[in-house]
């Protein structure tokens, strides 16, 4: 009766909506580790999904990562879909038109969390004039009060709830991307030379972006405000703790503002042409695992997960085959970097990891054992890590199955910085002057320690 009850609540519009089969999804729920080799679950998933179609010209993909709870990634996902499905497209006939659309469906699920929060901020907020009222120091408030510094407590860890997101919305052979914090998207596509290139079309909202960290920098936060303390992204859906109560936060509160920041990142829309062919979106905790396999240059990451991809691409017979098995690589190899860090008595980095989704939307992207090509058996394949398309849609034919070869490149970090984008990561319009030569004196001024005091050149 209980579990028949949970699925009760925890059903959605969307579930109703019919199913992309040209996607694939892999799933594996966190683990945190021990020495002695032991694994064990933390949490229920905080990760939400969506992969429909609306009609012959609109699907939507989704995922969702919940930090300190899934209660923001849940609702979130059903507002964004209701934004975007019931219609609202029809009046969209520009690319700007759909990507202000994308936007506001962001703003409409920023603007509900608010709302639904006012009455825990109240109380909240009664609590704290209560207890400041009464004059007495810290120790004395938590011997006389413990039930009501308890339920204040429960009230800061439900508003610390958020949720990072990242949506591709194809809609009239377009694609166009929407994302907030750590969730990330790829596309994958074949240039001139039929090699398998990997674009990375999101902005990673956390530490890790210079940008951001400068800005957190510029709000008086230094790195070590965030020794030891999870700070899940520096921009996200929720977090009220993070954002306007950020004064409550213990390594938020010495911040001139709100630290933690609403402003998601739209880009579109991308014709999906023939070299298209595959999409890959990845939840926080995904993106998360890759950085501790492959520490450094996330682009490391990106191509690395795209390879296994493609092999797995040639070795299993179902999108979702392709999706889980990956996930099942990428859950094992994180295991095995942190036993080592163990048997090498090496400073152990992490000691868990958080709930990993990937979700592939295939385009054209040769699957040659899918099981409608199993009655052909002329089919010869070379399993080889090398990758690179010798037909100019990669989709085999009836006895014409090429050889694949892997051959994989990183064509940038962020779409902002591909060629004829005009704008810049914060959207703003790239400058028509070259101030190379500008930066090159700044840095050699300031290693000789020679930079006129009282300028602010960063």
């Amino acid at each position: 009766m209980e579990s028949m009850q949970n699925n009760n609540r925890t059903k959605s519009w969307t579930d109703d909506l019919k199913v992309c089969n040209q996607t694939g999804v892999g799933e594996a729920i966190n683990q945190t580790y021990k020495d002695d080799g032991r694994r064990c679950e933390g949490y229920e998933s905080r990760d939400k999904k969506c992969l429909c179609i609306s009609d012959a010209n609109t699907s939507l993909y989704a995922l969702l990562s919940g930090h300190n709870g899934v209660s923001v990634a849940e609702n979130a996902l059903q507002e964004m879909a209701a934004e975007l499905l019931l219609g609202q497209l029809n009046a969209c006939h520009s690319d700007e038109a759909v990507k202000e659309l994308i936007r506001q469906s962001f703003m409409s699920v920023e603007k509900g969390y608010f709302d639904t929060i006012n009455p825990h901020v109240a109380t909240k907020t009664a609590i704290q004039l209560h207890l400041s009222a009464d004059g007495m120091n810290q120790y004395e408030i938590s011997q006389q009060f413990e039930n009501v510094l308890q339920k204040l407590d429960s009230l800061n860890n439900a508003l610390s709830v958020g949720s990072s997101a990242v949506l591709g919305l194809v809609h009239r052979s377009h694609l166009y991307l929407g994302n907030i914090g750590n969730c990330r998207a790829l596309l994958c596509k074949t240039d001139e030379h039929d090699t398998l290139t990997v674009t990375q079309l999101s902005v990673d909202h956390n530490l890790l972006n210079a940008e951001e960290a400068a800005r957190l920098f510029r709000l008086g936060l230094m790195a070590q405000n965030f020794e030891g303390v999870p700070l899940y992204s520096t921009r996200c859906i929720g977090n009220y703790l993070g954002k306007a109560g950020y004064k409550d936060c213990n390594f938020l509160s010495s911040a001139t503002a709100e630290p933690v920041i609403f402003e998601p990142e739209i880009v579109g829309g991308i014709q999906i042409s023939p070299a298209c062919r595959f999409l890959v979106l990845m939840s926080s905790g995904l993106c998360r695992a890759l950085q501790d396999i492959f520490p450094g240059d996330t682009s490391t990451g990106n191509r690395e997960l795209v390879r296994m991809i493609s092999e797995e691409f040639q070795l299993q017979s179902t999108l979702g085959g392709v999706a889980q098995s990956v996930v099942h690589r990428i859950v094992q190899a994180h295991y095995d970097t942190y036993m080592q860090l163990v048997a090498e008595h090496q400073p152990l980095t992490f000691n868990s990891r958080d709930d990993v989704t990937l979700l592939i939307r295939n385009f054209n992207y040769s699957l040659p054992k899918a099981f409608g090509n199993r009655n052909n058996g002329s089919r010869s394949l070379n399993s080889t890590t090398s990758f690179s398309s010798t037909s100019s849609d990669a989709t085999p034919t009836e006895g014409n199955y090429s050889t694949i070869h892997t051959n994989i490149s990183v064509t940038s970090s962020n779409i902002s910085t591909q060629p004829g984008n005009p704008y810049d990561s914060n959207r703003r319009i790239r400058s028509h002057v070259d101030f190379t030569d500008f930066y090159n004196r700044v840095d050699e001024a300031r290693k000789r320690g020679a930079l006129p005091p009282n300028i602010e050149f960063d």
